[in-house]
């Protein structure tokens, strides 16, 4: 073994970041096949199995657009709202599925914590990984639904993978936070979903921001919510909905701070997590 391979670290403190990403690399495998693995093997014993995936958000966005769309009818200022409303759906679905999971991610492995020396960081990863994995059908689904509804593919819609590759992002620094504090907070779990029911209303979703909300200050205030930034983006892609400036310089900022934040959060408490 070489001298670099042969040095020892103190065990009760945090890792070096460049040798903990590295041991994380090495060991990424797990990160891509376990989430796999659970992929396949969720909605086996159901009548539909794997395409619940799609049927769930697809669901969702008829839900949605019978009560809000036809029966409240806060459409005001969108032409397509159902294409408004699948866009919404699907991005916003996603990310709450990637926090839920990864708040659970640590408790769910306490028995493969205590038993195998690995970088933690790579439960929140395949929580991450497996949920991005089950979002594709999805995805793709809302894309084709998108033209059903009368919007035509352009160039435009390259900016889109820009906007899931920020995204992306978002969801791995929020999933590390939250594995972090839901290994010792385990009444998070429970609070997640109230937590996600107000972000829902405060995101965008169901109704255009620009249309209810006519003060240019509350409309920044708007711009400070991650999902809003993303959702709002993704409709300028798909539908050419107005995005104004404040909303791309928020959904860049999230992208880059939380990862960075969760990272270094999650790595100081690695060696403690399941102990």
């Amino acid at each position: 073994m070489s001298g670099r391979d042969q040095r020892l670290f103190d065990l009760t403190q945090p890792p070096p970041p460049a040798a903990y990403l590295r041991e994380a690399w090495r060991r990424r495998d797990f990160a891509i096949q376990v989430p796999a693995q659970d992929l396949r093997a969720q909605n086996m014993g159901t009548a539909l199995g794997q395409l619940w995936h799609l049927a769930n958000p697809a669901l969702l966005v008829g839900v949605y657009f019978l009560i809000f769309g036809v029966v409240i009818d806060t459409s005001r200022g969108v032409e397509n709202f159902l294409g408004f409303l699948i866009v919404g759906v699907v991005l916003f679905h996603l990310t709450q599925r990637v926090v839920v999971d990864a708040a659970v991610c640590i408790s769910r492995n306490l028995g493969l914590i205590r038993s195998v020396q690995f970088p933690r960081i790579l439960l929140p990863v395949a929580a991450l990984n497996g949920q991005t994995a089950a979002f594709v059908p999805a995805l793709a689904l809302a894309l084709v639904a998108v033209i059903v509804t009368g919007e035509l593919p352009s160039l435009r819609w390259l900016a889109l993978l820009g906007v899931l590759a920020a995204q992306f992002l978002f969801n791995l620094g929020a999933a590390l936070l939250v594995a972090r504090i839901g290994a010792n907070v385990a009444d998070l779990r429970q609070l997640l979903p109230h937590l996600f029911r107000l972000l829902f209303y405060a995101s965008g979703v169901i109704f255009s921001v620009d249309a209810f909300v006519t003060s240019e200050a509350w409309r920044r205030v708007f711009a400070l919510n991650p999902l809003y930034d993303v959702i709002t983006c993704a409709r300028w892609c798909l539908l050419g909905e107005p995005v104004d400036g404040w909303v791309v310089a928020g959904m860049l900022a999230w992208c880059l701070v939380l990862p960075v934040a969760g990272f270094l959060v999650f790595r100081r408490s690695d060696q403690r997590l399941g102990a």
